[in-house]
């Protein structure tokens, strides 16, 4: 299944967040461009909905066949951050993205170099709430997405896919044809953080919703 190591682990700690949260005010700004020194961001409207994804992290992990699985994480807020006691409440609304391959290298660096469009995947949820962390979609790259590359120069890293096919679909009508696409191109360059380790991990299905009713377009 192609999304099984997916969104279990952001879907419990935001829940942990949203039960500990003194309130829902959104403290993150829905705009584009670098907040600072290093810090790249990645601006996308998807089905009517803007965020800004400008928190970004990688995390590793053995395959077991000789290979590692690497996983880069974008959310609009840090949530890693905000569990540490960084942040004084839980946004009212949150996007995260992940992209994730195996590649050959070390666990305690992110590898660089040109992943092509069947070696890694793109998957993520877009617009979710306190009440609704469903989200108000689940994204996927679609097949006329192209090649993902990674360089580095310095302490920074360029992420880039050009085009992107974004497929996304409205969680109710999970496991029907009513989805929708969009094609963007994915150009991110900043500084990519390392996970906490105790945040690192295999990820579960999606929420709470089974393989079965998975649509056809995550069944790859």
């Amino acid at each position: 299944m192609k999304i099984d190591r997916f969104f279990s682990r952001f879907f419990l700690v935001a829940a942990v967040c949203v039960f500990c949260a003194c309130s829902s005010d959104d403290d993150e700004d829905d705009g584009s461009g670098s907040g600072g020194s290093g810090k790249g961001s990645v601006t996308l409207n998807i089905g009517g909905v803007k965020a800004t994804l400008d928190n970004v992290y990688w995390m590793a992990e053995p395959s077991g066949d000789g290979t590692n699985y690497y996983e880069l994480q974008y959310m609009s807020f840090d949530i890693y951050d905000f569990m540490a006691g960084g942040h004084s409440s839980f946004p009212s609304s949150y996007s995260v993205v992940y992209i994730s391959f195996e590649a050959p290298g070390s666990l305690s660096e992110l590898p660089v170099g040109t992943f092509i469009e069947d070696s890694y995947e793109v998957s993520g949820i877009w617009g979710a709430t306190p009440d609704n962390d469903d989200a108000r979609y689940y994204i996927e790259e679609g097949p006329a997405t192209g090649n993902l590359v990674i360089t580095k120069t310095g302490d920074n890293y360029t992420v880039t896919i050009d085009p992107l096919e974004i497929i996304y679909s409205d969680p109710d009508n999970v496991g029907g044809d009513d989805w929708m696409a969009t094609t963007v191109k994915w150009n991110y360059t900043g500084k990519i953080k390392k996970a906490p380790a105790e945040r690192n991990g295999v990820s579960k299905p999606v929420g709470n919703m089974p393989a079965s009713s998975q649509p056809a377009y995550l069944q790859r």
